[in-house]
């Protein structure tokens, strides 16, 4: 080949190179831009309208890849089952699966929730939320905004097709519910939930005679332990249930002279003795402040006074601390 040809031929492979290279940095924008309203399309399909699309870019979402609905934020509704042991209740089992009350309640539809017995299984869900059944009339838009929740994450999380085709009965989850005082106290009603009770006094503030621990013994003058609190009201003062229960004892029990005993629901019983009359009977169910004694000082006793004994499963505990004296 002659020199000159050589150079012809060298000037179209430059020629052609250079516009080789120009093609490509004009095609690229467009592949860019066209990626995008690939993006877009393939977005608001998903979606189903533009508003929907562009909520895809709040605080919700993470990356481009979870756009058309928070598959993050709402994961798919699993259960599991939990077999209750011994000693636990309904707020302990709550705690335990980081749950609220209020989930495993409407989850499992709880009549009952205070009577658990050991080894009954419950359903325990993998997220907070509430169990809602649809009611005559009842829209999606109305379920979220009854429980200020996202419609997204209730279609998402029940795996909803088609909203409209939701009907009356049909059981939704609700994730993330927010719920009214007045329905938090309606819901526990309808479980059964009994609130937790507090000790109350059994015949007021009186004065303390005599402290829970060891002290001297007044009878034979040597250090013994006292194991209630001894309250000085006045003699013939009413004496009154601390807490809901059932009379397990009433009369005469040495050197407690006249005894009442209650047993609560809660592993704890409680002693009222010294009194000088007894106004309830044995196997009684008496309610926090019913009247069920008058102050006295039969038995072992130096003068007018009750003794006043709190016992967590026969364990004497001391009354003034958990009164809150």
């Amino acid at each position: 080949m002659s020199y000159k040809c050589r150079r012809v031929f060298v000037r179209m492979f430059f020629v052609i190179e250079l516009s080789l290279i120009i093609g490509v940095c004009l095609h690229i924008p467009f592949l860019k831009s066209g990626a995008v309203n690939v993006f877009d399309h393939t977005q608001l399909t998903e979606a189903g309208d533009l508003e929907l699309a562009q909520g895809c870019f709040k605080d919700e979402i993470i990356s481009d890849k979870d756009c058309g609905g928070p598959y993050i934020m709402a994961p798919a509704l699993r259960f599991s089952n939990y077999q209750v042991k011994k000693g636990e209740n309904i707020s302990s089992i709550a705690k335990k699966n980081k749950l609220d009350l209020y989930t495993i309640l409407t989850v499992n539809n709880m009549e009952q929730a205070n009577d658990l017995t050991v080894g009954q299984k419950i359903r325990i869900p993998n997220q907070r939320g509430i169990m809602h059944t649809v009611k005559e009339g009842e829209s999606l838009e109305d379920i979220a905004l009854a429980y200020n929740a996202s419609i997204r994450k209730i279609i998402r999380v029940n795996r909803i097709l088609d909203p409209s085709e939701i009907k009356k009965g049909t059981n939704l989850f609700v994730p993330g519910a927010k719920i009214t005082i007045d329905f938090g106290k309606e819901l526990l009603k309808s479980a059964g939930v009994i609130a937790v009770q507090e000790f109350i006094w059994p015949c007021g503030k009186g004065r303390s005679h005599s402290s829970f621990g060891y002290r001297i013994d007044p009878f034979h003058g040597r250090r013994a332990f006292h194991y209630g609190l001894d309250l000085t009201p006045g003699n013939g003062s009413p004496v009154y249930a601390a807490k809901d229960g059932v009379v397990t004892y009433s009369g005469w029990m040495g050197g407690y002279g006249k005894l009442i005993v209650i047993q609560h629901s809660d592993n704890f019983s409680t002693r009222y003795g010294h009194l000088s009359n007894i106004l309830v009977e044995k196997g009684q169910r008496v309610k926090q402040s019913h009247k069920i004694g008058l102050v006295g000082s039969t038995g072992r006793s130096t003068g007018p006074h009750l003794h006043f004994e709190i016992r967590e499963n026969g364990k004497a505990l001391n009354p003034a601390k958990i009164l809150g004296r």
